[in-house]
């Protein structure tokens, strides 16, 4: 199974020939009102928009019966595998050159299906950007649990605890107290380090761009000295005084506007960095078809598109393919009027253009 990155620069490369590419996404939450509030209203999407495409290739033909072919999949799909935990979902196919690829998150995407020479990667590329992998760690003095959240899924994975016994404030008296306290707490210390071997090895094995630390008052600040310069700065943030106990779901209600937020800034922080490299250093540029024109050089190391950016999807399908197609980043950003009032769309270079 692909994951995200890998499928982005899979379909980015793909190469249908004259044949054309099922690009689905989907909201899958339930409604919440109504006669029959269990309902996926993705459903009725699904039904509208292929009974509408399939009116544009009768009466008969190739494409009609891939098309016919790949709604029979999708619908399979959908009555085996679309889970009542899944909150959206985005599929790609093509049953000429057998392309039928799926991916499951945990947030919803907005409906969305076309039939087109291309996939259409807007969406996936936003997913990426906006749900980087992470690693949370909920730690008190002796015992730590740790999640890993890709995707909008949030999984905990093993983590480790010692006897609480040693860490018991005891009064022993005299010397013998002295020397106990001194016990426990070079075994907090231990432990710290421990901990911050295991978050180093998990977020190597996962990818993990982020690191969020959660727990007690006193476990904290022992676990983020332990840390390696390596990944001292991946800490995102820290969550003060959440119970080791807390259930799973909860921590996730926790975590997720942190994350949200986290990445609002950064997407604000790289857009704001572009607007000082055009102004400043030339290494910058705004505007579609500038945008373009670096992309296709190979000139742009980051392509940044606003939400509201007056581009329509084929526009913007076409930047997003280039910008994978050359190894550029994709960066997603809401909210930011400099960028909106001057097209919504630009590009950090990597290199400054030859007039400047």
């Amino acid at each position: 199974m692909h994951t995200a990155q890998q499928l982005l620069r899979m379909l980015a490369t793909f190469d249908p020939g004259d044949a054309l590419v099922f690009s689905l996404y989907l909201d899958l939450r339930p409604q919440t009102t109504g006669e029959n509030p269990a309902l996926r209203t993705a459903q009725i999407f699904l039904k509208d928009r292929t009974r509408a495409i399939e009116k544009t290739l009768l009466p008969r033909g190739q494409a009609l019966d891939d098309f016919r072919s790949d709604v029979a999949r999708m619908q399979r799909f959908f009555d085996e595998h679309a889970e009542p935990w899944l909150s959206g979902v985005a599929l790609f196919a093509c049953h000429r050159h057998q392309l039928f690829e799926v991916l499951e998150t945990g947030v919803p995407f907005e409906n969305q299906l076309v039939l087109e020479p291309l996939p259409d990667l807007f969406q996936l590329a936003r997913l990426i950007d906006e749900q980087e992998t992470a690693v949370v760690a909920l730690v008190d003095t002796n015992t730590a649990r740790l999640f890993v959240t890709r995707r909008g899924f949030l999984q905990e994975v093993a983590g480790a605890d010692e006897d609480p016994f040693y860490y018991r404030q005891r009064n022993t008296g005299g010397l013998n107290q002295k020397r106990y306290q001194r016990r426990v707490e070079n075994r907090r210390l231990d432990f710290a380090r421990e901990m911050a071997a295991t978050l180093e090895t998990l977020v190597t094995r996962e990818g993990a761009t982020r690191v969020i630390l959660a727990g007690d008052a006193v476990a904290l600040p022992l676990l983020h000295r332990a840390l390696s310069p390596q990944l001292e700065p991946l800490v995102s943030e820290q969550v003060m005084r959440l119970d080791i106990r807390t259930p799973a779901a909860s921590v996730q209600e926790e975590v997720a506007p942190l994350l949200a937020q986290i990445e609002e800034d950064e997407s604000h922080s790289i857009t704001n960095r572009l607007m000082e490299a055009v102004r400043e250093q030339g290494l910058g540029v705004i505007g579609p078809q500038e945008t373009r024109d670096a992309l296709t050089h190979g000139q742009a190391e980051t392509l940044i598109l606003a939400g509201e950016a007056p581009l329509d999807a084929q526009e913007r399908n076409e930047l997003v393919h280039l910008a994978i197609l050359s190894g550029a980043g994709v960066e997603t950003v809401q909210g930011h009027d400099q960028l909106r009032d001057a097209g919504g769309v630009g590009a950090l270079l990597r290199y400054r253009l030859s007039w400047v």
